[in-house]
């Protein structure tokens, strides 16, 4: 897996320059040497082989570094049984072979001073052997000039066997057994979807951060990544995300500082409820950067809603004498000369890319301390329109949702009118919004008076018998359709069927999820199908999620799932779904509701079991006592 090679790849689009600019071209010599102890003791803590996928990462990135055009991997029972890697680079003679499954040996550096200058993804000489010493490793390889091929077998990290062997021109590496001689580590991996779908993550990556190259990923023979390597990142993504997050991705190239920044960034209706899908490359190299994501999520100020993260893929091209690859042993982490203009110029360019796709209605560079703010020109027509955006929005949410939580037989003397009705009744609303007077609370069930207006659009305030109560009207809401979903999903939920079914494109590990969880779903009412492909069909969703986004709601429990792993049985797996669909069908704090709205909130949250947490755990109500209120003005 040696030699030095550089992509041209011609590409149209503006987001593939990185591509045709190629940064990180191949950086290695032609042979494999071992390295100097000086260098040695300036490398990162030595690899530590985790899990499969960690096996993977390290023989995927030698073969992309031998020049390779086209990379295979097959793995079976999520990589413990097998893990095989096979790449057409340029491959290694029997001298190299055999050097390289010796620690600190390998082709891409020779002196400390390389570690500054870093283009290669691998360059530490420690993973070979690190997979050799943990499993029944077979190497084979072959150099396009030579006639034949060398094959290398070690065994728990002694050599078996060194053969001449016929073999097509590069490389080929079989890691069997993983961990059979280390028990411990091997008693820690988690199931065998699981850590195939970490498997299916790094070569996620690796194919957007290397669209020339195709990939091809089967477990068990099933195909669960193909990428067509033609050097168009956009195609990529389809491959990978589908078509229907692919079509919300907006483009983003802009340069700034020396930092070039190309890539995409999904609008907010792709958003996920985890920061997963904020994926960051540095000269094509995949890493975690806090940075980044502060600058991210900063860029998306106002454009999402609390706890949901920008689905974006961003890649950064800097000279490599400015960016420390070698700080972390897993070198996921690197250390940049002047975070404070890579943040600068991360916000910039999604700000940009915002404001010309037409989500922003005006651009602003932020000032040094990033938080200058924008004042319209006439505050007040502006006001009044999100006035009553808002209250349209929060009327049509409440309206479906609300009105059928805890509803009472008509014969009761006590009968709540729905909010339906009660939308029908514009005199009194309009009462309501334009009697600047009417500042009374208003009686609620003879117990509890509630105020016309909410703080912020959030926080409803009321009064009892007692003091003053402050309400989330978010937490509230959501406690109220958890209780609901949980009483009706004792009996079946009824569903209403899709007159056009609707697909879902899934990652391998969402996929897993869902499909083999059906049994779930329809229980809570929905009509789902596994239709292979990592493709879900959606035939028929629960009567209450009919006006809701159902597809979300589906991808972020299998998220959910993914993230945490701790439902072990149907029952906890229900209520664990229960909860992020009542979370997502809540009403959300910004959401401008009406007195009446209000009022059922407080009147149905204290008609539920528990109503002083929401799903999650947080508090849904506290309250100030007369005391407490006496001793703030000193009168105790």
């Amino acid at each position: 897996m040696t030699g030095s090679k550089k992509y041209i790849v011609k590409s149209s689009s503006p987001a593939d320059r990185y591509v045709r600019k190629r940064i990180c071209e191949v950086f290695t010599t032609n042979k494999v040497h071992r390295l100097d102890e000086s260098t040695v003791t300036k490398i990162a803590a030595g690899e530590v082989i985790e899990r499969p996928a960690s096996v993977v990462k390290e023989l995927v990135e030698n073969s992309i570094d031998s020049g390779a055009t086209r990379i295979e991997i097959e793995i079976k029972n999520g990589g413990r049984q097998l893990i095989r890697v096979t790449d057409n680079g340029r491959g290694m003679d029997k001298e190299d072979a055999i050097l390289a499954i010796e620690r600190h040996t390998t082709s891409k550096i020779t002196e400390p001073d390389d570690l500054w200058k870093i283009k290669t993804l691998g360059f530490r000489g420690e993973a070979l052997p690190s997979i050799a010493a943990v499993s029944i490793f077979e190497m084979t390889s072959k150099t396009a000039g030579s006639e034949i091929g060398t094959s290398v077998e070690v065994r728990g990290g002694f050599l078996q066997k060194v053969k001449d062997i016929g073999a097509p021109d590069g490389t080929t590496i079989k890691a069997q057994e993983l961990f059979f001689n280390t028990p411990a580590r091997f008693k820690y991996l988690k199931t065998i979807p699981t850590e195939a779908g970490y498997i299916s993550e790094i070569i996620a990556r690796m194919a957007l951060g290397f669209p020339e190259i195709s990939f091809h990923l089967q477990h068990g023979g099933y195909e669960l990544l193909f990428t067509p390597g033609n050097g168009n990142l956009y195609e990529t993504v389809v491959a990978i995300f589908g078509k229907d997050v692919a079509k919300e991705m907006i483009e983003v190239n802009y340069e700034e500082h020396g930092l070039t920044i190309t890539g995409y960034i999904g609008k907010p209706s792709v958003a996920r409820n985890n920061r997963n899908y904020e994926i960051f490359f540095v000269n094509r190299r995949f890493f975690h950067c806090r940075t980044l994501s502060a600058a991210v999520e900063k860029s998306f100020h106002t454009l999402l809603p609390i706890a949901r993260y920008p689905f974006v893929m961003l890649f950064l091209e800097i000279a490599p004498d400015l960016v420390d690859i070698n700080a972390h042993p897993t070198k996921m982490e690197v250390r940049f000369s002047n975070d404070a203009d890579l943040f600068k110029v991360t916000y910039n360019s999604i700000r940009k890319a915002l404001k010309d796709s037409c989500l922003l209605s005006e651009w602003i560079a932020p000032a040094e301390d990033y938080t200058s703010v924008a004042v319209p020109e006439n505050p007040v027509n502006i006001v009044n329109t999100l006035k009553t955006a808002n209250q349209e929005s929060a009327v049509n949410r409440t309206a479906q949702t609300l009105d059928i939580a805890y509803a009472e037989p008509a014969s009761s003397n006590n009968v709540e009118q729905p909010i339906s009705a009660i939308h029908e009744q514009p005199a009194l609303d309009a009462d309501y919004q334009t009697n600047e007077s009417s500042v009374k609370p208003t009686f609620v069930d003879k117990s509890y008076y509630v105020f016309p207006k909410a703080i912020s659009n959030t926080y409803i305030i009321a009064q009892d018998e007692k003091g003053l109560l402050f309400l989330d009207q978010h937490a509230v809401h959501e406690r109220i359709l958890y209780e609901q979903y949980m009483n009706k999903s004792k009996e079946f939920l009824g569903t209403q069927a899709l007159l056009i079914p609707e697909t879902v494109n899934l990652s391998y590990a969402q996929y897993k999820v869902i499909s083999d969880r059906l049994s779930v779903f329809n229980d809570l009412g929905f009509e789902l199908e596994a239709f292979g492909g990592q493709t879900i069909i959606i035939r028929g969703v629960p009567i209450t999620l009919v006006n809701m986004d159902y597809r979300q709601i589906i991808i972020d429990f299998a998220d959910q799932y993914i993230n945490f792993e701790t439902f072990k049985n149907p029952a906890e797996l229900k209520e664990s779904f229960i909860t992020t669909m009542a979370c997502r069908t809540a009403i959300k704090a910004g959401d401008n509701l009406n007195l009446l709205e209000m009022e059922s909130l407080v009147r149905n949250l204290f008609r539920c079991d528990n109503p002083y947490t929401c799903p999650h755990g947080r508090p849904t109500v506290f309250r100030m006592n007369q005391e407490e209120l006496a001793k703030k003005f000193l009168r105790r």
